[in-house]
């Protein structure tokens, strides 16, 4: 069966959530690290998944704790550059998996749902709850991973012929967190611990 290696990128500083508007810089900066928690808390707990690489900025290293995370320094190319920087280095024999790290109501057993569904096809992705963007993206082929985030990237994903993931039992994995109305349907759903102290 094939392991998966799970690439979660974190983006840390006073430039995160930009769009929880009504929050200041540093509060958003606590809280995107508190998502960030959490949604690795939910991989580490995965038994599907069979290592974490977490790619960001040295703060971002430093703020992380917990499960054993494999440790790629972000190169400055954006978000799909630092998700390739990632995938060169998923060992040979494992399939590699971007997810993004806003996700703090997700669930071990939720991921490891749509990590077997992701096993049925050689590259596949999950959509966020808005059904524009995405907030997963495997591929058995860590070379192949071919990232398109960014804006429309369901669109982007689509058109590069990775298949959708369709599947009404994944409210939680496509509920990322990028605004005030996500952030409180990510509340609705339940969120982690470390984001529910940041907001407290």
């Amino acid at each position: 069966m094939l392991p998966w290696w799970v690439i979660v990128p974190v983006r840390s500083g006073t430039g995160a959530k930009t769009r929880l508007s009504t929050l200041p810089a540093a509060t958003r900066a606590a809280i995107a690290l508190a998502f960030a928690q959490d949604t690795l808390a939910a991989v580490a707990a995965c038994g599907e998944v069979s290592g974490i690489i977490v790619v960001a900025d040295e703060l971002a290293h430093q703020s992380l704790t917990g499960a054993p995370l494999h440790r790629v320094d972000d190169p400055g190319a954006g978000l799909n550059g630092a998700l390739l920087a990632a995938a060169s280095t998923v060992p040979t024999g494992a399939g590699a998996v971007a997810l993004m790290s806003d996700l703090p109501a997700l669930t071990p057993d939720e991921l490891a749902r749509a990590l077997r569904l992701a096993r049925e096809h050689q590259r596949s992705f999950v959509c966020d709850s808005e059904g524009i963007g995405t907030t997963m993206l495997a591929s058995q082929d860590p070379r192949g991973l071919d990232p398109h985030f960014g804006e429309r990237s369901r669109a982007a994903h689509a058109a590069s012929g990775a298949v959708e993931i369709e599947d009404s039992s994944l409210p939680r994995l496509r509920r990322d967190v990028d605004s005030e109305v996500a952030l409180w349907d990510a509340r609705r759903l339940g969120i982690g611990p470390a984001t529910t102290q940041a907001l407290a």
